[in-house]
Protein backbone atom coordinates (compact mmCIF):
# COMPACT_ATOMS: atom_id res chain seq x y z
CA UNK A 1 0.00 0.00 0.00
CA UNK A 2 1.48 3.16 -0.86
CA UNK A 3 0.71 6.54 0.23
CA UNK A 4 -1.30 7.56 -2.48
CA UNK A 5 -3.60 4.30 -2.12
CA UNK A 6 -3.87 5.48 1.90
CA UNK A 7 -4.78 8.85 0.99
CA UNK A 8 -7.48 7.50 -1.31
CA UNK A 9 -8.73 5.29 1.63
CA UNK A 10 -8.27 7.98 4.04
CA UNK A 11 -10.92 10.12 2.17
CA UNK A 12 -13.12 7.35 1.37
CA UNK A 13 -13.29 6.25 5.64
CA UNK A 14 -14.03 10.14 6.56
CA UNK A 15 -17.09 10.10 5.12
CA UNK A 16 -18.24 7.65 7.54
CA UNK A 17 -16.43 9.62 11.05
CA UNK A 18 -20.09 11.19 12.04
CA UNK A 19 -21.80 7.77 12.68
CA UNK A 20 -23.17 7.67 16.28
CA UNK A 21 -20.86 5.13 17.08
CA UNK A 22 -18.54 4.38 20.05
CA UNK A 23 -15.08 2.27 19.06
CA UNK A 24 -16.44 -1.27 18.63
CA UNK A 25 -19.39 -0.18 16.42
CA UNK A 26 -17.46 2.77 14.24
CA UNK A 27 -14.71 -0.80 13.83
CA UNK A 28 -17.84 -2.80 12.61
CA UNK A 29 -18.85 -0.05 9.90
CA UNK A 30 -14.78 0.12 9.46
CA UNK A 31 -14.00 -3.43 8.82
CA UNK A 32 -17.41 -3.88 6.87
CA UNK A 33 -15.98 -1.61 4.12
CA UNK A 34 -12.76 -2.85 4.02
CA UNK A 35 -13.99 -6.27 3.72
CA UNK A 36 -15.59 -4.77 0.33
CA UNK A 37 -12.61 -3.73 -0.85
CA UNK A 38 -10.74 -6.65 -0.21
CA UNK A 39 -8.14 -4.80 2.20
CA UNK A 40 -6.67 -7.25 5.06
CA UNK A 41 -7.21 -5.93 8.37
CA UNK A 42 -7.27 -6.97 12.23
CA UNK A 43 -9.64 -5.97 14.38
CA UNK A 44 -8.05 -5.35 18.10
CA UNK A 45 -9.43 -5.06 21.41
CA UNK A 46 -6.82 -3.65 24.55
CA UNK A 47 -5.98 -0.51 25.82
CA UNK A 48 -5.40 3.20 24.44
CA UNK A 49 -3.08 5.13 26.33
CA UNK A 50 -2.62 9.09 26.12
CA UNK A 51 0.37 8.91 28.05
CA UNK A 52 0.14 11.48 31.00
CA UNK A 53 -3.47 11.99 30.72
CA UNK A 54 -5.26 8.84 30.98
CA UNK A 55 -6.21 5.33 29.43
CA UNK A 56 -9.54 3.91 27.50
CA UNK A 57 -10.32 0.48 28.37
CA UNK A 58 -11.22 -1.71 26.57
CA UNK A 59 -10.79 0.16 22.71
CA UNK A 60 -11.20 -1.20 19.73
CA UNK A 61 -9.13 -0.47 16.70
CA UNK A 62 -8.27 -1.52 13.37
CA UNK A 63 -4.82 -2.64 12.03
CA UNK A 64 -3.72 -2.22 8.33
CA UNK A 65 -1.12 -5.37 8.25
CA UNK A 66 0.35 -4.28 4.62
CA UNK A 67 1.64 -0.92 5.88
CA UNK A 68 1.45 -0.45 9.56
CA UNK A 69 -1.27 1.67 9.41
CA UNK A 70 -3.95 2.16 12.38
CA UNK A 71 -7.44 3.16 12.00
CA UNK A 72 -8.52 5.18 14.69
CA UNK A 73 -11.62 7.54 14.26
CA UNK A 74 -12.47 7.25 18.24
CA UNK A 75 -9.62 7.77 19.93
CA UNK A 76 -10.20 11.27 20.70
CA UNK A 77 -13.86 10.78 21.52
CA UNK A 78 -12.79 9.22 24.40
CA UNK A 79 -9.42 11.31 25.48
CA UNK A 80 -11.99 14.66 25.56
CA UNK A 81 -12.75 13.41 29.18
CA UNK A 82 -9.44 13.28 30.03
CA UNK A 83 -6.90 15.82 31.12
CA UNK A 84 -5.76 18.53 28.95
CA UNK A 85 -8.19 18.41 26.38
CA UNK A 86 -6.85 21.37 24.45
CA UNK A 87 -4.05 18.98 23.33
CA UNK A 88 -6.06 16.57 21.76
CA UNK A 89 -5.56 17.51 18.15
CA UNK A 90 -1.88 18.03 18.48
CA UNK A 91 -1.35 14.78 20.46
CA UNK A 92 -3.54 12.32 19.52
CA UNK A 93 -4.08 10.51 16.37
CA UNK A 94 -7.64 10.16 14.25
CA UNK A 95 -8.79 8.36 11.48
CA UNK A 96 -5.48 6.07 9.56
CA UNK A 97 -2.04 6.95 10.72
CA UNK A 98 1.27 5.33 11.78
CA UNK A 99 1.19 5.14 15.44
CA UNK A 100 5.44 5.71 15.15
CA UNK A 101 4.49 9.13 14.28
CA UNK A 102 2.79 9.82 17.52
CA UNK A 103 5.02 9.73 20.56
CA UNK A 104 2.32 10.83 23.43
CA UNK A 105 0.13 7.52 22.97
CA UNK A 106 0.28 3.96 23.21
CA UNK A 107 -1.81 0.85 22.03
CA UNK A 108 -1.49 -2.33 24.08
CA UNK A 109 -3.26 -5.18 21.99
CA UNK A 110 -5.34 -7.98 24.45
CA UNK A 111 -7.72 -9.59 21.46
CA UNK A 112 -7.53 -10.22 18.11
CA UNK A 113 -11.08 -10.08 16.46
CA UNK A 114 -10.96 -11.44 12.94
CA UNK A 115 -13.58 -9.81 10.86
CA UNK A 116 -15.69 -12.73 10.14
CA UNK A 117 -15.45 -13.47 14.47
CA UNK A 118 -16.17 -9.87 14.92
CA UNK A 119 -19.57 -10.14 12.85
CA UNK A 120 -18.32 -8.33 9.46
CA UNK A 121 -19.03 -7.96 6.98
CA UNK A 122 -22.47 -6.35 8.28
CA UNK A 123 -25.83 -6.83 6.67
CA UNK A 124 -27.14 -3.80 5.20
CA UNK A 125 -29.71 -2.97 7.37
CA UNK A 126 -27.53 -3.31 10.70
CA UNK A 127 -24.71 -1.15 8.51
CA UNK A 128 -27.63 1.38 7.96
CA UNK A 129 -28.59 1.52 11.29
CA UNK A 130 -25.00 2.40 12.66
CA UNK A 131 -24.53 4.66 10.09
CA UNK A 132 -27.33 6.69 10.14
CA UNK A 133 -27.75 10.06 11.74
CA UNK A 134 -30.39 10.27 14.87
Amino acid sequence: MNNDFIEQLRVELDVWDNSPTECDGHSRVISTLLFKKDIKHTIWCGFFQWIGHGQVSPHYWIELPECDCIIDYRARMWCANMDNPQLINIEVPHGIFNPKDWNQIQYTKIQQQLPSDFGVPLNGWLFDILTMRI
